[in-house]
């Protein structure tokens, strides 16, 4: 897969996943790991780009939420089970287009170090 697809829009591809015809049944038994929960949130709607082959699909997964009262702090949110699971064959998505910006800051060594974290993290190029 293009190194663009993966850092521009997460595209997700399995080696389980071999026809469309598998993509309801795939993301109902796998789709828990998608969906962010927790103490004190949730989603319970997921939207990601599935590649088989040489074919995109914009995926869109409803789960229905379970949750437990905790002795201290918020609610404990878990994936219960999936609802829905829909796609529709997309085009190849295009390479975002990219704009080179300079600042010139004033940082000391830790606010620094936070920076470059941060832009590791998001796939943001910067040149030391």
């Amino acid at each position: 897969m293009e190194k663009y697809l993966q850092e521009d829009y997460d595209v997700y591809e399995s080696k389980y996943l071999t026809d469309k015809s598998e993509i309801v049944e795939y993301f109902e038994d796998c789709g828990r790991e998608f969906f962010n929960c927790g103490q004190g949130y949730y989603e319970d709607e997921v939207s990601l780009i599935c590649k088989i082959g040489d074919k995109f699909y914009d995926v869109e997964i409803q789960a229905e939420i379970g949750s437990a009262k905790q002795d201290i702090g918020d609610r404990l949110y878990w994936v219960d089970g999936i609802n829905t699971v829909e796609y529709n064959e997309i085009n190849k998505p295009l390479p975002k287009d990219r704009t080179i910006y300079t600042y010139e800051l004033e940082l000391t060594n830790d606010q620094r170090t936070i920076l470059e974290d941060f832009m590791q993290e998001n796939n943001i190029k910067f040149n030391k």
